[in-house]
């Protein structure tokens, strides 16, 4: 048990460290850290060498790197690919698709009677609770409502727009597999 009592030592001067710094987790006292931090290394160890990276301008190395590409590829695979981009063009008429179609149909808006029902119920609710929340306003801050008849105008329309969204998604979850 006596041997539980010996109190630790500093590695350097062999004085006693104090309970700070033994509970910093070291074995040497402060006095010796500081000698020790100003001790510059016995020798320098250098780090692994890299070959610097070569300088050239981008656009001459992108448009020769584009150049090795293409004179790699076969012309074959080129001419398959012109091909089937055609034949995709082709098979689309141009003025019946467009982007926005392809979004709408992609989503399938306009496909259920439900869903314009839902929509118009939203954005009756939406312009209604905006113009429940307008009034109050108006009566909160004593203001005559013909200050308030165009913000609840323009905010009526955006939260019956929100809504009508909301009251489309809804149906559209509703809607039978």
């Amino acid at each position: 048990m006596p041997d539980t009592f010996v109190r630790t030592r500093c590695v350097s001067c062999e004085k006693v460290l104090t309970f700070d710094d033994f509970s910093l987790g070291g074995s040497r006292c402060r006095a010796c850290l500081k000698i020790v931090k100003r001790k510059p290394a016995d020798r320098f160890v250098p780090g692994p060498k890299r070959a610097p990276a070569p300088v050239t301008t981008s656009d001459e190395s992108d448009l020769a790197e584009y150049e090795r590409i293409l004179d790699s590829m076969p012309d074959e695979l080129v001419d398959e690919l012109v091909a089937a981009l055609e034949a995709e063009a082709a098979r689309l008429p141009a003025g019946e698709r467009s982007p926005v179609r392809e979004v709408l149909d992609d989503i399938g808006f306009g496909q259920s009677s439900r869903e314009k029902h839902w929509a118009a119920w939203g954005f009756a609710g939406g312009f209604a609770a905006n113009v429940v929340v307008a009034k109050y306003a108006q009566m909160a801050t004593g203001a005559p409502f013909s200050e308030f008849i165009g913000p609840l105008l323009l905010g009526g329309v955006l939260a019956g727009l929100c809504c009508s969204a909301i009251g489309w998604g809804v149906a559209k979850l509703r809607e039978p597999a």
